[in-house]
């Protein structure tokens, strides 16, 4: 084998193995990516759930409040 073979060969190797790192690296960021967007959107999904929760329980103290108005108003209204 003569010097320009193995030198040959060596520079093949070298690219091949420079496609496969950079091929590995490009699926790591797309998974990496796309794993990202699953929890966003899942962030996101319970975050309106929280505000929908938050509503109801708006909704509820805002009765509470007018319950405890009107009992106010009996109360004072017979004493």
């Amino acid at each position: 084998m003569s010097l320009t073979e193995i030198a040959e060969k060596a520079s093949q190797s070298f690219f091949g193995w420079l496609v496969i790192t950079f091929a590995g690296g490009a699926m790591w960021v797309v998974r990496r990516v796309f794993t990202n967007q699953k929890q966003i959107e899942m962030l996101q999904r319970e975050i309106e759930m929280r505000d929908g929760r938050r509503e109801e329980d708006r909704q509820m103290m805002l009765d509470i409040r007018s319950d405890v108005k009107e009992l106010r108003r009996d109360f004072s209204q017979k004493g």
